[in-house]
């Protein structure tokens, strides 16, 4: 799911009336931040929502491109080189946030408790991409 298509929960927020407010109607420049207005406390929370959606997609790109570039390599390997490449290919590609409170706020708040990393959809992407077999893979090598 793409950071610009995910909602975050305002209910969750420490608003006084959720109903009237949104993104557009209270921006609020860092500047300006003031930890006794609840407004900018508010956007403070958004704005750390947004960081940590923008970060599960980076790392959710670039763990992709490391198992796409690795199952591109496997074909110039010796054998034995290759054979432990595969079964290797999804090595140190899988992080582990599950411990950290802030992570799991995130996951609660703006994935409905769905951890973006270990949903079905991004399981059967990997998968294909570790077969080679998605559309994105490298195959033009």
């Amino acid at each position: 799911m793409p950071a610009n298509n995910v909602v975050i929960k305002d209910q969750e927020l420490p608003f006084p009336d959720e109903s009237d407010l949104s993104y557009s109607d209270h921006e609020v420049e860092m500047e300006d931040f003031d930890p006794s207005n609840e407004c900018s406390i508010c956007h403070s929370i958004r704005e750390y929502n947004l960081l940590a959606l923008d970060m599960v997609e980076e790392i959710k790109f670039l763990r992709a491109e490391v198992i796409r570039w690795r199952q591109a390599l496997i074909k110039y390997l010796s054998p034995d080189w290759a054979d432990g490449l595969r079964q290797d290919i999804l090595d140190n590609v899988f992080p582990h946030f599950e411990d950290r409170d802030a992570y799991n706020w995130v996951v609660n708040t703006c994935y409905d408790g769905v951890d973006p990393f270990e949903n079905p959809e991004q399981s059967a992407f990997l998968r294909r991409l570790r077969e080679g077999t998605d559309d994105t893979s490298i195959n033009y090598l």
